[in-house]
């Protein structure tokens, strides 16, 4: 039953409904005026207040009032003899007002009804607000947990830095918001590693690389993002940070391998070697986070070729000296000569190069061969520098002479090309980007699965670049066109399993850009 508090002037009537209310089984206590009501409300928790409108020290809505502040859920009853509209509105008006009564009640046993329903209704709020602080705490937990669990999946199992997917999209987004500052990208790798795991075993093998990615900690600052590729690769992204300053960063983690060496379980310490490659671009304009992560891929390798233990700078704002340029520097170089002969192929090499890694991710493909991707999706144009101006320009539709020239780009391309990391996958794409699924593309006419998977993949891309690019003489398809045109392509010019998987996997960035457009606007 509920516990009552009533306050009235009037011994009299206070005594009969007290022993009215008690009979119905309910808790009472008396008050016999405002004031003493608010004393007991202080010190107790009532389900339903009763109280009469005119009482001395303090009238009924005083109490009702103030009460608000003291016992906001408590239920509250006015009995009055002299009630009028005006009363009642002004009582409702509190918004924790039950029941507006008057004086004399015609059946006291009414008072038993109304007392009950009040308390229920104060039963019923309270339930619901229970249901909603534990809905909202239920809410905060999930909440949580989805935001550990979108952690847990962008972090590497083994070291806790970001893994492949997440350190790319950290790149990007520095790229996209930063583009005033210098921003470095440095790759780094254990020297000898398979013969390291062979002789130590693989448990060693992980305790080493975890012992790096302190040292990665330790010696980069807050603001960069570290992550792993991938067996003993490691990526650190670092804003404001020029290629020059990263060598000190370099050193830094050198320093303290050397000064806390790993060691085995004998306690007897293992040396670690790292091989370090660097680029930056104090301007990035013209640069993508494709094109940077290539650029830092091809330094790791230049290190590699050194003998390991080195670290080599590749720059993209500044002229390095010969001593420390890379192979890529020299093919980057004909990139920008190719850019100066052709507006059109440095952004479309870098096009070519994200829509060939937004499907290698849908694909599942390993850090390795995506690697190969970027970097040939960078160079897979590269041989037109043996292209004559008037055919590269030409405004309008090639003729069929011309068009052979044209062809003869990707066999020179493959040429050049020699000397990078994973070469063999690099080849496979740039040199079978113009082979079709039926067998009508060039250089060698391969057909279906003949081809390799990279130039699939890179066929699908570079046409699809293509496609949307605006150039001189047409304008470029919207993408949802151009995704129609890959459709109808699919199992002629494209692989059909890589076309549908394209299509997909435009279609969802798309549309998780425009969420992301409607989530800002």
């Amino acid at each position: 039953m509920a516990k009552v508090l009533l306050a009235d002037d009037e011994a009299v009537l206070r005594a009969m409904m007290a022993r009215q209310l008690e009979r119905a089984g309910h808790e009472v206590h008396l008050a016999e005026d405002g004031e003493a009501a608010l004393e007991l409300i202080q010190r107790h928790s009532f389900d339903v207040v009763i109280s009469d409108m005119k009482m001395p020290r303090l009238d009924g809505l005083g109490v009702l009032a103030r009460s608000r502040q003291l016992a906001p859920d408590t239920e509250f009853i006015i009995l009055t003899g002299h009630g009028s509209l005006e009363n009642a509105v002004e009582a409702f008006k509190t918004g924790n007002l039950f029941d507006y009564l008057l004086k004399p009640l015609e059946d006291i046993r009414e008072l038993d009804i109304i007392v009950s329903r009040a308390a229920e209704r104060r039963r019923l709020k309270r339930e619901n607000d229970r249901l909603i602080a534990d809905l909202a705490q239920r809410v905060r937990e999930l909440e949580e947990a989805r935001r550990q669990l979108a952690e847990q999946a962008e972090r590497d199992l083994l070291t806790g830095l970001l893994n492949y997917r997440a350190i790319h999209v950290r790149l990007q987004s520095v790229l996209e918001e930063q583009r005033e500052i210098p921003i470095s990208v440095m790759l780094l790798d254990m020297d000898g590693f398979k013969s390291f795991n062979e002789t130590y075993g693989y448990t060693v093998g992980d305790a080493t690389l975890c012992h790096i990615s302190q040292a990665l900690r330790e010696a980069c600052s807050e603001n960069c993002y570290l992550g792993r590729l991938g067996g003993d690769e490691f990526m650190a992204v670092m804003p404001g940070v020029t290629a020059t300053e990263a060598t000190a960063v370099a050193q830094r983690i050198r320093q303290y391998l050397a000064s806390r060496p790993f060691l085995d379980a004998d306690g007897t310490p293992i040396p670690i070697h790292l091989c370090f490659g660097i680029a930056d671009a104090a301007n990035m304009d013209g640069y993508s986070s494709v094109h940077l992560a290539a650029a830092a891929e091809a330094a790791l390798y230049e290190s590699k070729q050194r003998g390991g233990n080195a670290i080599t700078l590749h720059n993209l704002s500044e002229k390095l000296s010969p001593v420390t340029r890379t192979t890529f520097d020299v093919l980057d170089s004909l990139i920008n000569a190719i850019d100066n002969k052709d507006r059109y192929t440095r952004r479309h090499s870098e096009e070519v190069a994200f829509y060939a890694l937004l499907l290698a991710d849908a694909l599942g493909l390993p850090e390795e061969t995506c690697n190969a991707l970027r970097m040939a999706g960078i160079l897979h144009d590269i041989g037109k520098i043996g292209v004559p101006d008037s055919i590269l320009r030409k405004p309008g539709k090639l003729t069929d002479e011309e068009y052979e020239v044209m062809k003869g780009h990707v066999m020179l391309s493959s040429l050049i090309i020699h000397g990078l990391p994973n070469l063999e996958d690099i080849l496979d794409a740039v040199s079978n980007h113009h082979e079709r699924w039926d067998g009508r593309g060039y250089p060698r006419g391969l057909s279906g699965k003949q081809i390799p998977l990279l130039g699939r993949v890179m066929a699908v891309a570079d046409a699809f670049s293509a496609m949307t690019m605006d150039r001189p003489y047409r304008a470029g398809l919207p993408i949802d066109q151009a995704l129609e045109e890959v459709t109808r392509g699919a199992g002629t010019q494209f692989d059909p399993y890589l076309a549908q998987e394209f299509v997909r996997a435009v279609s969802a960035r798309m549309a998780s850009l425009r969420t992301h457009l409607r989530s800002v606007a």
